[in-house]
């Protein structure tokens, strides 16, 4: 995570204002290295520098978005299968084009709940992983940079994002934004996201901890029959052993 400078944009927690996000997507453009959406009669237009300050994030790395497993220019010695390897610990060359999230170590799952609500938010069913979302996770894994700000922004001004009905992501992502451009949000209608990405994390990783392991009993020496010592159930062989 902290290749990609991604400690900070996880955590962003924000009311979310439905109807200034359908505005928000419906005017946006990115031009010239600049997004340009239009919120509350206001023309707003950030630079690329400036939404990678705002949101603490680095504009260095690989662009991987609409890349694939396959596609990827993996550094020397990997490939698509290692990627599966290190996926799924496993190196069965049918995990190479697989999708079901059910399958990846206990990591790479956490990794593609991350990626699910944070990085390329989708709706509905979370059971697969597919397009980037798996080289993200590999690169994640391997510690290889990546320009999350590129990724956000074409993901934001995707043509699939134009589907009636959509589900717009990013909504606390552009509340930040908004808050941050001192735009008056007091009379705004807001909800507060029901998913907490979190406690969902928290009670996945609890099947990583161990219980603390049992402490061994005192071993009792045995006691030889016919011995001065064996004599009575308030026998102490501790006493015994000192005289």
């Amino acid at each position: 995570m902290g290749t990609s400078s991604l400690e900070h944009f996880i955590t962003i927690k924000e009311p979310v204002y439905p109807e200034l996000v359908h505005y928000f997507y419906s005017n946006i453009s990115f031009q010239n290295n600049h997004i340009r959406p239009r919120v509350l009669g206001r023309d707003i237009n950030i630079s690329l520098y400036k939404f990678v300050h705002l949101l603490h994030l680095s504009c260095e790395g690989v662009d991987i978005y609409n890349v694939d497993l396959h596609d990827f220019a993996y550094p020397d010695g990997e490939s698509a299968h290692t990627d599966s390897i290190l996926l799924h610990v496993d190196d069965n060359l049918a995990f190479v084009r697989n999708e079901e999230v059910k399958y990846y170590t206990l990591t790479a799952q956490i990794l593609a709940k991350i990626i699910f609500y944070n990085l390329m938010p989708k709706s509905g069913e979370y059971s697969y992983v597919r397009g980037s979302a798996p080289l993200l996770i590999y690169c994640l894994l391997k510690g290889i940079r990546v320009n999350i700000p590129k990724l956000i922004i074409d993901y934001m001004t995707s043509d699939h994002l134009l589907i009636p009905n959509r589900h717009l992501p990013f909504g606390m992502l552009i509340t930040r934004l908004l808050n941050q451009l001192k735009f008056d949000l007091s009379t705004e209608r807001s909800i507060v996201p029901s998913v907490d990405i979190y406690i969902t994390l928290l009670k996945r990783m609890r099947v990583r901890e161990r219980a603390p392991a049992p402490q061994p009993q005192p071993i009792i020496p045995a006691v030889v029959p016919g011995s001065s010592f064996a004599s009575s159930a308030s026998f102490d062989p501790y006493l015994a052993l000192s005289t």
